[in-house]
Order: C-alpha cells, then structure tokens, then sequence
C-alpha cells in the first residue's frame, strides 16, 4: 500500500511539472529581441514579431516588451500605425503600471492625429505614391501593392524597397534559366512583369520584376 501510494505521488508530482509551462531563456529572448531592433527592414521585422509573439513559453515581461518594441518600429517606419494603436492597447492593458505607459499613451494620440490626417488624405484625390505611402500608414500594403502593379508606374527607391522587402518584387531571373524553363515547356510563360515599364529606367529598379507568387517569394 505505502509503495502504491509513494507510485501515485510521483506520478502526480511528474504530471504536475509536465504541466507547468517552460519560459524563453532570457539570453535567447535577449539576442532575438536584439535582433529584431538592429534590423533596418520593417517587412523583415513584423515577420520576426509575429513569429516570437506567437510563442507560448513568453513571460508577460517579454510579451510587453516585444509590444513596445513593436510598436516603436511600426512609428518610426510610418507603417502600420492601426496595428502600432493596437500594440499599445495591448501592452498598456497588461501593464498598465509600466514606466512607458505614460509615453505610449502620448505615442498613441499622435498616431491617432495621423491616422485621421491619412484618412482624410485618402478620401481626396492624390497622386500614387502620396497615397501608397498613406496605405502603407493604414496598414494596408497589399492594396498598395496591386494598385502599383496595375498602374505600370515605378515606385520610388524606397517604396521598391518595402515592396521587395515584403515579397511583391522579385529579381528577374538570368536569361539562360528562362531560356531553360521554355525548353523543358514549351507552353510556359514566366510571369515576370518589369516594375518599371516607361521611361529611362532608374538604377535602384534595374531588374526588379512583380513576383509571380509573392507568398513563394
């Protein structure tokens, strides 16, 4: 009986530790996170954000943290301020005695005045790049992207650098791999549209194609 007893007790002692969530090492969360705030590429960066958020060994700490963090980069860029608002929501209802609480209620009433001033933007007439970038603002940078395509315009260096950066542009393939395609099929159309259709061509487009797939680029 004592040895059944002593059996059960370690079995519930076992279950009890499998049930007890691990946590991030902190020096791994640290090198991420570090990671994540030396990257220049708001595409690359909202990509490494939503693979670590949605990890489930986080402690509230971190998750706060990367909330902040988050958002920070979402208002410098100019990107995604609706998703920024939101961060801080978040990040404020989970800390809300956090020292940056008094800075991300301010941080959130800018981002408020410049949403509403790129809402009212959007509803006149503009030009197409006053208003991908004001897309790109609202979070919106499919939209951006299709309008850009259909319109045969060249976006500008940086604009051709978000969208390469998120997957929308891709380099041309060298001619002798397309030349390779068209052998083994004779019925295959590389997709491949130029981003830059008219005019003299600007070096920072040179080569850049819409990619056929952007979710395979």
């Amino acid at each position: 009986m004592r040895r059944l007893t002593l059996s059960l007790g370690l079995m519930m002692a076992l279950t009890a530790c499998a049930t007890v969530p691990a946590t991030m090492d902190p020096e791994l969360f640290q090198a991420e996170r570090n990671r994540i705030d030396s990257n220049p590429s708001i595409a690359a960066t909202e990509i490494a954000f939503a693979d670590l958020l949605v990890r489930t060994d986080l402690t509230e700490d971190q998750v706060v943290d990367l909330l902040y963090l988050r958002a920070d980069k979402r208002w410098e860029a100019r990107y995604d301020l609706p998703g920024a608002v939101a961060d801080l929501d978040r990040a404020l209802l989970l800390r809300p005695e956090d020292p940056r609480a008094g800075t991300a209620e301010r941080r959130k009433v800018f981002a408020a005045t410049e949403i509403e001033h790129a809402q009212r933007r959007l509803a006149r007439l503009q030009n197409l790049s006053n208003w991908f970038d004001d897309k790109t603002l609202m979070g919106d940078l499919d939209a951006g992207a299709e309008r850009y395509r259909a319109s045969e315009l060249t976006p500008t260096d940086a604009q051709l650098y978000l969208l390469r950066e998120s997957g929308y542009v891709c380099d041309a393939p060298p001619d002798a791999e397309l030349e390779n395609q068209a052998t083994a099929d004779a019925d295959a159309v590389p997709e491949s549209d130029p981003v830059h259709l008219h005019g003299p061509e600007p070096d920072y487009v040179a080569g850049a194609v819409w990619c056929s797939d952007p979710s395979l680029s």
